[in-house]
């Protein structure tokens, strides 16, 4: 069977549109073309596709493990594939407007995140992607050798409790409570090397990283936004403007992402699930 996958680079340095493929019925030698753009583009974008839930929900066990729902989360007519929805200005959107990498407070953070666009607005409400593979690589040979030793500190609460409390989220009291008796607070490697790849990247991000170790306040402060500054800058950058039907998949491990809250009170459905991680690694 002939190969009619296409692979169109979208920056110089992090993200590729797939075309040629089917994602209800991939082929084993399909998936093997698929696992090495992925770890070689970071993030993959794949147009018009039609999946039911349960479909997406078969695309993405293909990568991975699949992270259960916490108890009160929105299901999108499957029980692990979460239900991201904004309209008349609230829901998640309201939020996700500031860079991060998903979940990156847990011991085991998210590997990789899958989101398929259900109901997209008339414009706006792109997602912006910083490849931290090209952060890290650009650092000067001293800034290098500085963050290589150091460790992070990653914590959700802070975070999601502005989340949670907001009216439009729904039973957002109730997991605020539960986050609260369940919270964990972990330490990782400010430079994370990928387990598949072998590469190292900046594993830092404006919503989840609250210190580095071993520095004062002011130390942590400073080195933090200037490195975060530095990763978000647009020549790292790529941006993907959502057509009903797109799925994309980005890798959390070596990318951040920032969801562009620009449709103002138009209605936004998309699904999403996350797969598990391993404990980040020097």
């Amino acid at each position: 069977m002939a190969d009619t996958i296409k692979i169109r680079p979208i920056s110089g340095f992090v993200g590729a549109e797939i075309h040629g493929v089917d994602l209800n019925v991939l082929e084993p030698r399909e998936l093997v073309k698929l696992r090495a753009a992925f770890i070689e583009h970071q993030v993959l974008f794949f147009p018009d596709q039609r999946l039911t839930a349960d479909a997406f929900y078969r695309f993405a066990t293909h990568w991975g493990e699949v992270e259960p729902l916490k108890p009160g989360m929105p299901t999108a007519q499957h029980p692990n594939v979460l239900l991201v929805e904004s309209k008349d200005g609230g829901g998640p959107g309201k939020f996700n407007d500031i860079w991060h990498s998903d979940l990156s407070f847990h011991r085991f953070p998210p590997s990789v995140t899958a989101l398929q666009a259900v109901t997209v607005p008339p414009q706006g409400g792109d997602t912006v992607f910083a490849g931290m593979y090209a952060a890290y690589d650009s650092l000067s040979a001293p800034l290098r050798a500085l963050v290589d030793d150091l460790e992070t500190v990653h914590d959700g609460l802070p975070s999601f409790t502005t989340y949670l409390m907001d009216p439009s989220v729904h039973d957002g009291k109730g997991r605020l409570n539960r986050l609260r008796s369940t919270n964990t607070v972990s330490t990782h490697p400010m430079v994370r090397r990928h387990p598949e790849s072998g590469r190292k990247s900046l594993y830092i991000n404006r919503t989840f990283t609250t210190r580095v170790l071993g520095l004062s306040e002011i130390e942590s402060r400073n080195l933090l936004n200037l490195l975060l500054e530095h990763a978000e800058q647009p020549s790292f950058q790529m941006r993907w403007r959502w057509r009903e039907g797109d799925v994309g998949l980005w890798d959390n491990r070596c990318v951040l992402h920032y969801a562009a809250k620009d449709y103002g009170r138009a209605h936004r459905v998309m699904r999403r699930i996350t797969l598990k991680g391993d404990k980040p690694f020097a």
